[in-house]
């Protein structure tokens, strides 16, 4: 074994897990910032709407809220990494400073050994009384320095086997977290620019003309208000089709009579009966 390499490797990993530590931290910090930055800039929709027509306001609340949802999730991701990572990279300086430990009482041994063989060499054979205790001590110390050799290997091995394993686990939690978070902005970004898609900006447009008493040929600028307006009862036609698939007939006959939808989601379900008991 050699102690020497050993101990330069334990310097080493001591740093280097000092440096793994604070990228996490920094990545950490940095995605945080970013959260906020973007979040400020979604909240300045807010004021953009003021006083815009509903299918634009809609588009403006449809964008902010799901973007803020992904930023609620980029959170969560960055939460679980950083609870993940840190313990582990707290913990090796400890295991690594107990491996020198291990190091240290080694070398005590070794040199108590070489001492007791330099005085053994130096004691005359024929006083045999002293080199009988001499051979004694010497023998005890030859088995702690193998028993203390034994300990450091054993230590520096497990610590390389759970550092490889460890930092395999680190990545692959963060990989897969990063694959979560891009995979639901995937799915949510879909869902949002279909959803936005949907809406035709110029569905309230005859309510502008008409608040600001505007008298002009709309055909000359492109404007079909017939071909918007046949638009868009289609639309609320597809949509309360879905409503139809989704609830049955009886959400249908229920809305003829002025029933809820809740009313009709909740009907049959033993917690709603309690709570309209209670």
């Amino acid at each position: 074994m050699d102690e020497r390499q050993i101990n330069t490797k334990i310097k080493n990993e001591i740093k280097k897990y000092e440096t793994l530590k604070k990228s996490f931290l920094k990545l950490y910090e940095s995605e945080g910032k970013a959260k906020k930055g973007r979040l400020e800039n979604f909240t300045k929709f807010d004021r953009m709407q003021e006083d815009d027509n509903p299918q634009l306001k809609k588009i403006y609340e449809t964008f902010k809220t799901e973007m803020e949802t992904l930023e609620n999730f980029r959170q969560n991701h960055l939460n679980k990494i950083n609870d993940l990572i840190l313990p582990v990279t707290n913990c090796y300086p400890n295991k690594l400073k107990e491996t020198k430990e291990y190091l240290k009482n080694y070398e005590e041994a070794k040199k108590t050994k070489e001492k007791l063989e330099k005085s053994r060499n130096e004691v005359s054979n024929e006083n045999v009384g002293q080199v009988q205790k001499i051979n004694a001590e010497l023998a005890k110390s030859r088995t702690d320095e193998k028993n203390k050799e034994e300990k450091v290997e054993e230590g520096i091995t497990k610590f390389e086997s759970d550092k490889c394993k460890d930092n395999k686990n680190l990545f692959l939690h963060f990989i897969h977290s990063e694959l979560k978070y891009h995979a639901a902005a995937l799915e949510n970004l879909t869902n949002l620019f279909t959803e936005i898609n949907e809406i035709d900006p110029l569905e309230n447009i005859d309510d502008f003309i008409n608040k600001y008493k505007i008298d002009l040929d709309l055909k000359e600028l492109g404007i079909d208000l017939d071909a918007i307006k046949s638009k868009k009862e289609e639309r609320e036609k597809k949509e309360k089709n879905k409503e139809s698939a989704v609830y049955g007939d009886d959400f249908e006959e229920s809305n003829k009579n002025g029933e809820s939808r809740n009313n009709i989601l909740n009907s049959g379900n033993p917690a709603s009966e309690n709570d309209n008991e209670d």
